[in-house]
């Protein structure tokens, strides 16, 4: 069968956990024979350089306003004369102006769903209101995600689809090799066990409760250090209240925030177990490449979750700092058991290949034949 024409819409290549799948899948489907255009809709790029050494596209527009007509345009021309077969919008952006730019062309639109109930502001949800007569198809990484993104745009169930995240184990293996010298630098010549927390600080990360179950740990063993990686900017008001609770509970000793990284990788390997405090996700690649590299997740309940980590135990029942510091102790003592179970799961479940094979079939199920 010839290869498709996809055009991928995203806000951007920034450094985010939905822009990195973008990357990861558009270098695989080029991989199997299809032609990938990514056209972003404003100029961070910070993932590009991921796409060097393949064929994969990238256009990079810049709009101006929350909804700028002249990018609605250029969008429209470049799908046309670019000859895409279908076109996939990523996050809120990308699916609405999908919506829009493409109306009347006869393009197949499909839009993706990556969290889970959620609250949209006035805005997001007078967008998707004016465009839900735009005959859309959704694929979306978890099935709580797919439940709320149905009942979200009123679709039936056979135009949505679940299209699980996928892991490049051996680009994993690569980066986690930078773990042992990583590790040595944080509190070097202290005898330490390390938890890391990966995410922008932003209220459905919940950094609080992290910070909870950081004195909850640390009260029981004082060997214990905590590494938070992720953006510092994304929410000043989160900001401020974690750095005035790390205040309060008097671990500026024993956190290290590192802002955004492009390691993450290798902070994820160099620690002992990875924590997860949040309120809601979709399918975390953080803890995928933990689960590929060897590293233990501990986690708060939240979407699929239950589902993707091989034990019970590893997920809190409450959102609790007791049971997440209970949970994150017992990955620790249990570490080999997991970190083989998780790797299991990954090659199973969760390899690029499988995930770029899976989205293909949905691809090919819409994609206009030439």
């Amino acid at each position: 069968m010839p290869g498709l024409r996809i055009l991928q819409v995203v806000s951007g290549l920034a450094v985010g956990g939905a822009e990195r799948q973008l990357v990861l899948l558009s270098r695989e489907l080029q991989r199997r024979g299809h032609r990938v255009l990514i056209y972003a809709l404003n100029r961070q790029l910070a993932l590009a350089a991921d796409l060097d050494g393949c064929d994969v596209e990238v256009f990079a527009d810049q709009k101006r306003t929350r909804l700028d007509p002249q990018v609605l345009t250029r969008l429209r021309r470049k799908a046309r004369a670019w000859g895409a077969q279908l076109a996939h919008g990523w996050l809120y952006d990308g699916n609405v102006y999908t919506r829009m730019a493409l109306f009347g062309l006869g393009i197949p639109v499909l839009n993706s769903e990556r969290s889970d109930d959620y609250r949209l502001n006035w805005l997001q949800r007078l967008g998707y209101t004016l465009t839900r007569r735009i005959p859309v198809a959704l694929v979306a990484n978890s099935q709580a995600g797919l439940a709320f993104a149905r009942r979200l745009h009123r679709l039936p169930a056979e135009r949505a689809h679940l299209v699980r995240n996928g892991i490049d184990l051996a680009a994993t293996q690569s980066a986690a090799a930078a773990a042992p010298s990583l590790r040595a630098t944080w509190w070097p010549g202290e005898e330490i066990r390390v938890a890391c927390l990966v995410g922008s600080v932003t209220p459905p990360k919940d950094h609080l409760l992290a910070l909870e179950t950081a004195a909850r740990l640390h009260a029981r063993d004082s060997r214990w250090r905590f590494v938070f990686v992720g953006s510092l900017d994304a929410c000043a008001g989160s900001l401020r209240a974690v750095q005035a609770r790390v205040r309060d509970l008097g671990l500026e000793t024993i956190c290290r925030f590192a802002g955004e990284r492009r390691d993450a990788l290798a902070h994820i390997a160099a620690a002992d177990v990875l924590f997860s405090s949040s309120r809601e996700e979709g399918f975390p690649n953080v803890v995928l490449e933990a689960m590929a590299c060897g590293t233990p997740v501990a986690s708060t309940e939240y979407s699929d979750i239950r589902g993707i980590l091989p034990f019970d135990w590893q997920v809190a029942r409450a959102r609790s700092a007791v049971r997440l510091a209970t949970a994150i102790e017992r990955c620790l003592l249990e570490k080999d058991v997991v970190a083989r179970a998780q790797r299991l799961w990954v090659e199973q479940h969760a390899t690029a290949q499988h995930a770029a094979e899976t989205l293909e079939s949905v691809y090919e199920r819409y994609a206009l034949r030439q």
